[in-house]
């Protein structure tokens, strides 16, 4: 290649032949109203993805990395849990069957659950690991002492030296869970940390509560959990025996009363029975019972009575009418009428029949009479025997009626009084041996197994959301980028036809840039001007015809120079010719490296003289 001002391509001077219209490909010939960016969102995304792979990859690692990392750090969590066991609710439980008694239970839980959660009982468990502490570094501190007295009255060791200030175990860990809060409230942190770490649960639908604290230290996490549940057991046992000891004092107190109470209705009952004498419920359900029955007898008596008189009616008033002989034996019924009646049918005309007929009847009918009168004398007589009765149970009725007045007062205070009696008992019991109604059901153990999870299992959700974070960091930076990346985009946003695109080449010097293009033919830069000098000249390699291919540029650092001599030795490396014409006002610090450096003897004549067709092309050549 010759290359100067004009560098050299050889073809003869002649008559010059335009040069032949090059059909344009469709691309330079499509529309510039035509869309251009023909790719869906998706296909733009899994493009942006696959160019910024590396920094996607990068985030995905630094993510596994910090999350890894962030879990060795992280410290160990071991969970201690104590279960408390709710006493069974009383037999005595409301009307209503399982369901009542459930209920009750689940509110008694409900309660514990809410008294274990409370802000006082949270500070009665903070003084109480306090005084734990606070005894534990007690009997650290006498050990040391004892330690030191035996060192000091031992023989001198010379290679042991002074020994270090111990300090308790529990006390340094109280000192980092537990540091030092504000005067204002001190044991803020304290609670803070208590409250933050502690679980409060019912286990499924059992009378079992779980009480689980978490802690770096499993021995520190078992002595919490027990701790909070002697605290709140002792505290509930103290509240218990309390109000038992009220309850007492309030019996005791009401006893004395009651007690005189009793015996005063005791002394009035016991006057009334002096004053109105002994009342004997037998003999009072006697007289009852025989009033009754003699009601009774008085009731039968008078029907026996109505019975005889509609008989005597009935015997008068068929002698009143004449009544056949036989009609009057019927109704007064002996058998002697009956007899007298039968012969008189057979002698009709005999008169000593008729008047022993007439005997009988009276006779029958004085009978009759005289049964009538016995019964009225009966029913007489039991009527006045009922009035006697009568004003016997009146008596005893009132009577009755005072003392029973009397004895359930006597009743109901004397039960009082033993209720109380046995309550009293019952409350001294419970004071000597209060009960909480709670018990520990299964203490806490130090834990083996810590609940925190490895750090393995923290690598892939750290890699997950570094990889999105990256991602969309990329979606971010794609979408206020400005930086054209493609002839499409390129032609969209310049509205003119374009072939491909350059990238930006650091080669400013003609020796890097002849390096770049011919000595690195697998570079970015290289491949993207061959490609844009086939696509631009696609008939001269085939017909080994003319070209002429116009550089220009629109600002001076464009870098139309560059891309023009990276034309001439891309056509050079694949056999052509050619000449290079350096329009610029004023010589191109890069075509005149090209001329120093690999160009000939300078051209006697200019390329203007050439136009002017003042000397031939070979003379207006450099090289």
């Amino acid at each position: 290649m010759e290359g100067s001002k004009v560098s050299r391509i050889h073809l003869p001077h002649a008559t010059e032949v335009p040069p032949p219209a090059r059909e344009i490909t469709p691309r330079i010939r499509r529309p510039l109203g035509e869309q251009i960016d023909t790719q869906t969102p998706l296909h733009q995304l899994v493009t942006t993805l696959q160019r910024k792979k590396w920094f996607l990859l990068a985030m995905i690692l630094a993510g596994g990395v910090l999350a890894a990392a962030l879990g060795l750090a992280r410290p160990a969590l071991y969970e201690a849990t104590t279960q408390v066991l709710v006493d069974a609710p009383s037999r005595a439980a409301p009307a209503g069957g399982l369901s009542s008694t459930q209920d009750l239970l689940e509110s008694s839980i409900d309660d514990h659950i809410t008294m274990l959660s409370s802000q006082s009982h949270l500070r009665s468990v903070v003084a109480e690991l306090r005084k734990v502490d606070a005894a534990n570094v007690a009997g650290t501190a006498d050990a040391t002492h004892q330690a030191d007295v035996t060192t000091a009255t031992s023989s001198p060791d010379p290679a042991r030296g002074e020994p270090p200030q111990l300090r308790s175990v529990v006390d340094g860990l109280l000192a980092k869970i537990w540091p030092r809060s504000t005067p204002a409230d001190p044991d803020a942190a304290e609670l803070k940390l208590l409250r933050e770490g502690i679980r409060i649960g019912q286990e499924l639908r059992s009378r079992v509560i779980s009480v689980g604290f978490t802690d770096k230290d499993p021995v520190r996490a078992a002595l919490v959990a027990n701790t909070f549940v002697q605290v709140y057991i002792a505290d509930l046992a103290r509240r218990n025996q309390t109000a038992d000891e009220q309850e007492l004092d309030s019996i005791v107190a009401g006893l004395p009363a009651l007690r005189d109470n009793l015996a005063e209705a005791t002394d009035h009952l016991e006057k009334y029975r002096l004053s109105h004498g002994a009342v004997d419920q037998g003999a009072a359900d006697n007289a009852a019972k025989e009033a009754a029955e003699l009601t009774q007898q008085i009731s039968m008596s008078k029907a026996d009575l109505a019975a005889q008189e509609t008989r005597l009616h009935r015997i008068q008033d068929l002698r009143k009418q004449n009544a056949p002989v036989a009609s009057l034996a019927q109704a007064i019924g002996t058998p002697e009428l009956a007899d007298l009646a039968a012969r008189q049918a057979g002698a009709s005309a005999d008169k000593a029949p008729n008047k022993a007929i007439d005997s009988a009847v009276e006779q029958g009918l004085a009978r009759v009479a005289a049964e009538v009168d016995i019964y009225r004398a009966q029913v007489a007589a039991l009527e006045d025997r009922k009035k006697v009765l009568d004003a016997v149970v009146a008596d005893t009725a009132g009577r009755l009626s005072g003392l029973r007045a009397l004895e359930p007062q006597v009743s109901i205070l004397t039960q009082r009084y033993n209720d109380l009696l046995s309550r009293q008992q019952d409350l001294e019991r419970r004071i000597a041996n209060p009960s909480p109604g709670v018990g520990v059901l299964s203490a806490a153990w130090p834990p083996v197994n810590p609940t925190t999870l490895p750090p393995i299992f923290l690598v892939p959700p750290g890699m997950i959301v570094f990889g999105l974070i990256g991602g969309i960091l990329l979606l971010l930076r794609r979408r206020f980028d400005r930086t054209l990346r493609g002839e499409a985009e390129a032609e969209a946003v310049l509205r003119v036809p374009c072939l491909a695109l350059i990238p930006q080449s650091a080669a400013t010097h003609a020796k890097r840039l002849k390096q770049l293009v011919l000595g690195q033919q697998e570079s970015g830069y290289s491949r993207a001007v061959t490609s844009l000098l086939v696509a631009a000249a696609p008939s001269q390699w085939s017909a080994r015809s003319s070209q002429i291919m116009l550089v220009t540029s629109s600002t001076p650092v464009d870098g139309a120079t560059e891309l023009a001599w990276s034309l001439a030795l891309v056509a050079t490396r694949l056999g052509g010719r050619v000449l290079v014409v350096d329009l610029e006002p004023k010589g191109a610090r890069l075509t005149l490296e090209f001329l120093n450096q690999y160009g000939g003897p300078k051209a006697r004549h200019s390329f203007a003289d050439y136009v002017c067709d003042r000397c031939t092309l070979g003379d207006a050549v450099t090289g």
